[in-house]
């Protein structure tokens, strides 16, 4: 091996590759990095054969290093993976104060600016359309007990509910993702 012989190291390679993968494959399952890792191995037999101070075998070697590397390729992957989860966690975290808004002041401006927007809205609205929404939404009043309040029928009151909403969805429409975290937010 010192001398780097070809034909010697081919026939280690061909002896010992496809055991070798099956035995990476025990530690990693995954066949595709088992492969690379033990190419890693042959290659650092190869590049280093002159460095290397091989007391045994070349086969007790060669599973030596593929050994380590599979140890250290799952010690590296359960690094990765508890790096991700805590960095999911963080994110889920700051997402979680970004629609709270009692924690965070931004979306308590988000708030003030939606709520604006919706009294903008309503005001503009025709007088009557106005009149029966803020009865339905703000005073919790049922559709008959609009109905008598205001000496209308029942389905007057349900056509003025659905034009008042009708013309919320359209003027609100931009707004859409944020009324879609802040009704998720106060789940």
């Amino acid at each position: 091996m010192k001398n780097r012989d070809v034909e010697i190291f081919e026939e280690l390679f061909f002896n010992y590759h496809g055991r070798l993968v099956l035995f990476a494959n025990k530690f990693i399952g995954d066949m595709q990095v088992s492969r690379d890792l033990v190419q890693d191995a042959f290659f650092m037999l190869w590049e280093k054969t002159d460095q290397l101070d091989i007391k045994k075998s070349p086969k007790a070697y060669l599973y030596q290093s593929v050994k380590n590397s599979c140890l250290n390729y799952n010690r590296h992957l359960s690094i990765k993976e508890n790096a991700e989860a805590e960095i999911s966690t963080r994110i889920a975290e700051l997402e979680r104060q970004v629609y709270d808004g009692t924690k965070t002041p931004y979306l308590s401006l988000i708030e003030q600016e939606l709520e604006e927007k919706i009294a903008e809205v309503i005001e503009q609205m025709p007088s009557k359309c106005q009149e029966v929404f803020k009865m339905s939404r703000f005073e919790g009043l049922k559709n008959k007990e609009i109905a008598e309040r205001l000496g209308i029928s029942v389905k007057m009151v349900e056509k003025h509910i659905s034009k008042a909403l009708v013309i919320l969805r359209h003027e609100l429409a931009e707004y859409v993702g944020v009324l879609l975290a802040m009704f998720i937010s106060k789940m």
